[in-house]
């Protein structure tokens, strides 16, 4: 409290709380208690006292930009005296994008509240050469320090978009709320000024980079979800089988299993089948399904073992439908000018080989390879290079050793590397046509199936440097991602062939609209390859195995 002491006995109280600049996220001010004197403050002494605490700071050339508390007072018995109050203010949050002192900080703060004065619609003053340019948010002021050589109208323009960040992110703007969101807001800066320039964004552009999303993203959490759920799948049918092989111990081995009345030189790997009338259910649908009555010879003998291993085999390799998985990977890289021609094709691909049954490891693949568009194929060094060249057959040059369990393993490489020329070598291509009108360009994207093969989840990313652009198709599917235009087309096959997408915006070059990328994924490999059988290698018998075809777009761009 202070007293003051006007003409006449005028005895009035004034309480003044005068705030000390605190630069950290920190919570602590200083108020004063001065000593008497004629209407004026005299020698004050400070005292520390817990109170919350808001300080915005932001800069573009060597100076802040700056949150403030100002100091406040109130005149209880309306005395027309004027006080001088202590000229500092609150800081609650600062962020400085140069190399600045902290004194050269203070210094700046300290003398914004004898500048600033809250009876004049100015929000700009100057001193020295710097210049304050500030706007009230409730109770607290948001102030942007800059030179004196920068353009104002730009730095109030920088001030109202900093403004309209901190109203979107803080539901209140208080004290405490303000401090909640330090580092939202901290980040929502750094992306508005970089290394003391303003970046060209709006507040939508803001959102989305602070949610980082990302497509890529996206598809890797796809990923990772259906391998959860496999895994998931994959435990149930390991209880399952348990399940199985602990009924099959306790309800005990037929006679005729016990013994073996052929006995071979091999290990055991293989399994053994029962008479129809001691095996389960689940063996008679498997045995309804594979048909023809099968013998009751095993067909690897093993070696003598304990009834319940032998229990166990025959559980494995009945319930493991997916003990053997084929993967066809490929990726179809591509360039194309913006006039719809052809610069530059090739193909990438592979053939992984993953098995998870130890007594299906010595194995032959039967394939379907056609060399078409100049492809070439390369084998496993571990591979038997001659079979595959005359029959089309993977197996191991050794056939006494087997592929590799619980390991994905490429046996076929090939690559492709179609002719520039030919248009119906190329999956999708693509016309731009584009018309300047003054500063603004129209743009319209043209697109053509011309092979074969339907292609999904077709997308075109294209670039754009200044204001967001204008959709003008009606029925399109797009988002704005960031300084991204995505167009969703969705499928492309006969029924779709062709389409366009028109859309407007603001360029200093047509240059800044490309390179386009092209995103789709086919369900069958650009080259015939494909895998028609799984054989065991001593029995000739084929065993039944899972396949999965990824044929995708990579660096598939439009110049």
């Amino acid at each position: 409290m202070i007293e003051c002491r006007g003409k006449g006995d005028c005895q009035c109280s004034v309480e003044v709380p005068v705030y000390y600049l605190w630069t950290t996220l920190g919570t602590r001010y200083w108020s004063s208690v001065p000593n008497r004197g004629s209407g004026h403050l005299r020698h004050p002494t400070w005292h520390s006292v817990a109170h919350p605490g808001l300080h915005l700071l932001l800069h573009r050339s060597p100076e802040p930009i700056t949150f403030v508390r100002p100091p406040s007072y109130k005149h209880q018995h309306g005395c027309p005296r004027r006080l001088h109050l202590h000229p500092r203010g609150k800081a609650v949050l600062s962020r400085q994008f140069r190399e600045m002192p902290r004194s050269r900080v203070e210094a700046l703060l300290a003398s914004f509240p004898k500048l600033a004065d809250s009876g004049t619609q100015h929000t700009t003053v100057e001193q020295d050469n710097v210049r304050f340019v500030y706007q009230p948010l409730d109770e607290l002021y948001m102030v942007l320090i800059t030179n004196k050589q920068s353009n104002i109208l730009q730095d109030i323009d920088s001030l109202h978009l900093f403004a309209q960040v901190v109203t979107n992110t803080c539901k209140s703007l208080d004290e405490r709320e303000i401090v909640r969101h330090a580092y939202d807001l901290l980040s929502a800066f750094d992306e508005l000024v970089t290394l003391g320039y303003r970046e060209n964004l709006t507040i939508s552009q803001i959102k989305t980079f602070l949610e980082m999303e990302s497509h890529e993203e996206r598809i890797q959490e796809i990923i990772a979800r259906n391998k959860e759920l496999e895994a998931t799948e994959e435990r149930k049918r390991k209880a399952k089988q348990l399940e199985m092989q602990r009924k099959e111990t306790a309800r005990g081995m037929p006679e005729k299993n016990k013994t073996f009345n052929k006995p071979s030189a091999l290990k055991g790997k293989g399994m053994q089948l029962g008479k129809k009338s001691k095996t389960t259910d689940m063996f008679e649908r498997v045995r309804g399904e594979m048909g023809a009555e099968i013998d009751d010879s095993p067909l690897v003998t093993p070696a003598p073992a304990a009834p319940s291993q032998v229990a166990e085999h025959r559980a494995s390799t009945t319930m493991d439908r997916d003990a053997i998985h084929i993967i066809v990977n490929e990726s179809i890289t591509a360039n194309l000018s913006r006039e719809g021609a052809v610069n530059s094709i090739s193909v990438n691909g592979d053939l992984t080989l993953r098995i998870s049954d130890p007594s299906l490891t010595r194995i032959q693949l039967g394939l379907t390879a056609n060399a078409s568009h100049g492809v070439q194929f390369r084998t496993h060094p571990k591979v038997d290079r001659n079979t595959f060249n005359k029959s089309k057959i993977i197996q191991m040059a050794n056939t006494g050793q087997g592929f590799p369990v619980n390991n994905s393993v490429g046996v076929l490489r090939w690559r492709a590397t179609p002719k520039a020329d030919d248009t119906s070598a190329c999956p999708i291509t693509f016309t731009v046509w584009i018309n300047k009108d003054s500063d603004k360009y129209n743009m319209t994207v043209e697109y053509e199936l011309t092979g074969g093969d339907a292609l999904k989840d077709v997308s075109v990313l294209i670039p754009y440097q200044a204001a967001e652009p204008v959709v003008s198709s009606f029925d399109a599917t797009y988002d704005l991602m960031g300084d991204m235009l995505e167009w969703t087309i969705g499928s492309v096959d006969d029924e779709n062939a062709s389409g366009s997408f028109e859309f407007e915006a603001e360029a200093n070059d047509e240059n800044d609209f490309f390179p386009m990328t092209v995103r789709f994924h086919k369900s069958s490999p650009y080259v015939d390859v494909d895998v028609t059988s799984v054989s065991l290698v001593d029995m000739d018998e084929e065993i039944t195995f899972s396949k999965d075809v990824k044929s995708t777009a990579e660096n598939y761009v439009i110049e």
